[in-house]
């Protein structure tokens, strides 16, 4: 499926390269439980926990007592990667109201991810990757671009027969200057570096293949100096010097916990790109998926990173942190929480004037998601703090039967399995999952608003 290894909460996102074989790394430790594990049941079982899709009975209770351990000796026992530890001061507005989704192994298709938003006159199309996916049994995959319409701006959406753009890496899409539609997209090794190819259409469904280059990345390093190797989903805007493209590091040879960066890339005429290393991204903390760069109705660049907090960073908290440039991406602004955390963040104004996030997820069970948010105005505020197994959302402004848990990837009501008290004021709702099966794609909708946490 997608062209990245990813995790989200306790759930992995998506992997496949264009190049690399596919390797799905489902649970992360912290490093001082990392060590307990090494000394209480040795290197090879620890590294058997890390890299399994599913823990068993056995290895969760290895895993609780090595934490338990690390808390009771001083320190604190951090939760795997994705998870937030927030109190009621954690809370953020609200801002996002859930408008639609999509699921995987519906309408014939495979793992569907990447969605990359486009308005073309009264119609919104979201391109999405048809992709494979190793850790479940699969039909309808391809492995190519295809696409969703909707005429009602992203309330409703239907599939379109055939392939948009032949290539196997998700795409970015943009309305050309000139007139048309351009796209860009990894399509294939080549000579010093992976090659980003641009496409172009004249209609905005179809796109067809034009030149491009390869990048090099390798002088792009993480705030520990490791390398780039194999980048993820570019996403590109248009600048006065003519293209700035930001993709981030998959890290796909190392072992978790990642520190992954983003990698800056421009282009004189979005054919020959370069590296540009001087607007590296490089956070002590891990970008879990690709970074959203869009260029909003008001010409600002907007810049999306779903962060997840290292062990012992106090920084930047995990979420969707966003920060903006004035300046064609010379500067930028301190970064800032959205209100909810979610991978592949995919930005679009219509001409109506709403504002859409589009975004995805995964589940084990299901596959991928895309879904469709719009930026609206709330009362609401919240924080969420997760582990593997639980889920828990300290919700202001509504009651508990304000309050909807579902889990978008089974496309599941979770409601009546969560448990609600109250603490002053604000709705507490607990999800617990001992078995830690898809619980990034489990989300609060809150209100007739269906505000997004």
């Amino acid at each position: 499926m997608r062209r990245r290894l990813a995790v989200i909460g306790a759930a992995v996102l998506g992997v496949a390269t264009l190049s690399l074989a596919s390797v799905v790394n489902a649970v992360v430790v912290d490093p001082s439980t990392k060590a307990c594990l090494d000394k209480t049941i040795g290197v090879k079982a620890a590294n058997n926990i890390i890299a399994a899709k599913k823990l068993t009975a056995v290895q969760n209770k290895q895993v609780a007592k090595c934490k338990s351990s690390s808390a009771g000796a001083g320190g604190s026992a951090s939760a795997p990667a994705g998870s937030t530890t927030s109190t009621s001061s954690d809370m953020v507005s609200l801002n996002y109201g859930l408008l639609s989704y999509k699921t995987s192994q519906r309408d014939g298709l495979g793992n569907i991810s990447d969605p990359a938003l486009l308005q073309v006159g009264s119609t919104l199309r979201m391109f999405f990757k048809n992709g494979n996916e190793p850790q479940i049994p699969l039909a309808g995959f391809d492995n190519k671009i295809h696409s969703y319409i909707s005429t009602d701006n992203g309330v409703t959406w239907t599939l379109e027969s055939g392939v948009r753009v032949d290539v196997g890496s998700p795409i970015t899409v943009r309305a050309a200057e000139a007139g048309g539609y351009e796209a860009w997209a990894w399509s294939g090794p080549g000579s010093g570096g992976e090659v980003m190819s641009r496409y172009s259409s004249s209609d905005g469904k179809d796109f067809a293949k034009g030149s491009g280059s390869a990048v090099s990345v390798a002088a792009c390093k993480s705030a520990d100096g490791v390398a780039a190797s194999l980048l993820g989903d570019p996403q590109v805007v248009k600048v006065a010097s003519g293209y700035l493209a930001y993709s981030h590091d998959m890290a796909a040879n190392a072992k978790p916990p990642f520190k992954r960066h983003a990698c800056a890339m421009t282009s004189p005429d979005g054919v020959t790109w370069s590296l540009d290393v001087a607007q590296t991204f490089a956070p002590q903390n891990d970008v879990q998926t690709n970074p959203e760069t869009y260029r909003n109705a008001a010409g600002v660049i907007e810049q999306i990173f779903p962060i997840d907090k290292i062990s012992g960073s106090a920084s930047i908290q995990s979420g969707m942190q966003i920060r903006t440039s004035t300046n064609d991406g010379a500067t930028w602004s301190a970064l800032n929480e959205l209100s909810f955390f979610a991978g592949d963040p995919e930005r679009l104004d219509l001409s109506n004037g709403d504002s859409l996030l589009a975004f995805g997820n995964f589940d084990h069970r299901q596959g991928g998601l895309l879904a469709v948010s719009k930026k609206i105005s709330t009362g609401y505020k919240a924080s969420r703090s997760s582990t593997m197994e639980k889920i828990v959302w300290t919700i202001s402004g509504a009651t508990k039967a304000n309050v909807v848990i579902k889990n978008l990837c089974l496309d599941k009501d979770l409601t009546s399995s969560t448990s609600f008290t109250t603490s002053g004021s604000n709705v507490v709702a607990t999800f617990s999952d001992p078995a830690g099966r898809g619980n990034g794609c489990v989300y609060a909708l809150i209100g007739p608003e269906k505000a997004i946490k």
